[in-house]
């Protein structure tokens, strides 16, 4: 998932910042003829393969330490409260302000120190034994998270799943979250029924409103039709203001896809394409140059 640099400036440089922390050398001269073959990102874990001609390979393993499930708990609860956190977050992008959510929990987006890494490295194959292995050691390091790095800055998810969260999981929470809020709102809303209009099959009905006929005295439709739209004096009074949004496709995104499942995020990827159309046509509907009516002019010799 691609997300835009210039948007994912602030993890990059979060990113960095971590790497000064824990004391990792990024420096471009000093990483020069290393390579990684191969790098893996999983919960609480860094895995990855690194060579160079003079060294060989080697492997490097980072561990890192989990977030608890009940400070995940509030980081999600947190998240689903600000309807522009879960919006952005559905977009691909991460919320500068996510690690004030993190800090709230009682927990860090990344450790704070090199104390809390466990790093191990092995040399696999080539001359790894040549007296020189701790310099290896801590460039093949230095290496593996500048790497990274480049990963994070396309995927800020990256920064989630080492604490224990993957984006499925973290946008299903959500998803759960939205869906038992909604239907608590719900439930409150519905007003509750007597036993005897239950057992009568009743329905509820709204108290009668003071100047509105019964509904026995309803006026016929046909009597109506000429104000269905509104009384024409009070729709020569209305005015109305249209702007693009702030936030695009904000609803959508805070709803998420059905599931995350890929026929989910197909049907979701659709939806998105259907508002930015319906939104168009709308909006090129509003700003349309007003149409004279053609006037039927009598032709000469007519009366």
């Amino acid at each position: 998932m691609a997300v835009n640099t210039t948007t994912g400036a602030w993890w990059m440089r979060r990113w960095q910042n971590f790497m000064q922390q824990v004391g990792v050398n990024s420096d471009a001269t000093a990483l020069r003829g290393l390579r990684v073959k191969r790098l893996e990102v999983q919960p609480g874990q860094i895995q990855a393969q690194v060579a160079e001609r003079e060294h060989g390979t080697a492997g490097v393993e980072v561990r890192l330490p989990l977030i608890s499930d009940a400070q995940w708990n509030a980081i999600i609860d947190a998240l689903g409260s600000q309807a522009l956190f879960a919006a952005q977050l559905l977009a691909g992008n991460m919320p500068a302000e996510i690690e004030q959510v993190f800090a709230d929990a009682g927990s860090r987006l990344l450790p704070a120190s090199a104390a809390e890494l466990d790093c191990h490295f092995a040399a696999t194959s080539g001359n790894g034994g040549n007296g020189s292995t701790g310099d290896f050691a801590g460039r093949a390091l230095a290496v593996v998270f500048a790497q990274l790095g480049e990963m994070v800055a396309d995927d800020p998810w990256l920064l989630l799943r080492l604490r224990g969260r993957d984006r499925e999981q973290v946008l299903a929470a959500l998803q759960e979250r939205r869906n038992s809020t909604t239907q608590d709102v719900t439930a409150r809303a519905v007003p509750a029924v007597d036993g005897a209009a239950a057992q009568n099959g009743a329905f509820y009905k709204l108290p009668q409103q003071a100047g509105r006929p019964a509904d026995d005295e309803q006026e016929e439709l046909e009597d109506r039709v000429a104000d269905f739209w509104g009384r024409r004096k009070v729709l020569e009074e209305a005015h109305y203001h249209l702007a693009r949004p702030a936030v695009e496709l904000a609803l959508l995104r805070r709803l998420g896809p059905i599931t995350p499942a890929a026929d989910g995020l197909e049907a979701f990827a659709l939806l998105q394409q259907m508002y930015h159309s319906t939104t168009r046509k709308a909006w090129d509907m509003a700003f349309a140059p007003d149409e004279d009516p053609e006037l039927d002019e009598p032709e000469n010799g007519d009366a």
